[in-house]
């Protein structure tokens, strides 16, 4: 059973959030190693009313960040729906991988939770998992 679409205003408020993440996720990202800043950025918060499934939230996360035919890079799409999860204190898990073959050194990642990809889109795809961040 799918969850019922949010009206137009909780929309606009996620896709907010989503955006403030984001911004939080490209300074982070700058600052500090990511061990560190996953360990930090994935610390709970304050419990929020508002919960979402973490389907729902992947799909918010990707249609948010994207514009046209680009979007973000799939670790910083992957760090929002981590934080966006860790905020609602769901045991999310930040994963980094390569392809079973790897021809460069172009590495992916996704999130899972409980060891289900969750995304965001194309989630794992065929990865082989490098690092894992809790």
């Amino acid at each position: 059973m799918s969850e019922a679409p949010l009206p137009l205003r909780a929309k606009a408020a996620l896709a907010l959030r989503i955006w403030a993440l984001l911004a939080r996720v490209l300074v982070g990202l700058r600052r500090e190693p990511l061990p560190a800043f996953v360990a930090r950025f994935g610390k709970p918060g304050a419990p929020r009313r508002d919960r979402h499934s973490a389907a729902k939230l992947s799909h918010a996360v990707d249609r948010s960040l994207r514009i046209g035919s680009r979007r973000p890079r799939c670790l910083v799409n992957a760090l929002v729906l981590y934080r966006l999860l860790r905020e609602q204190d769901d045991d999310a898990e930040l994963v980094i991988g390569l392809p079973a073959r790897p021809t460069d050194k172009d590495a992916h990642a996704w999130v899972e939770l409980g060891g289900v990809d969750v995304g965001p889109p194309p989630g794992q795809s065929g990865h082989d998992e490098l690092a894992r961040f809790s």
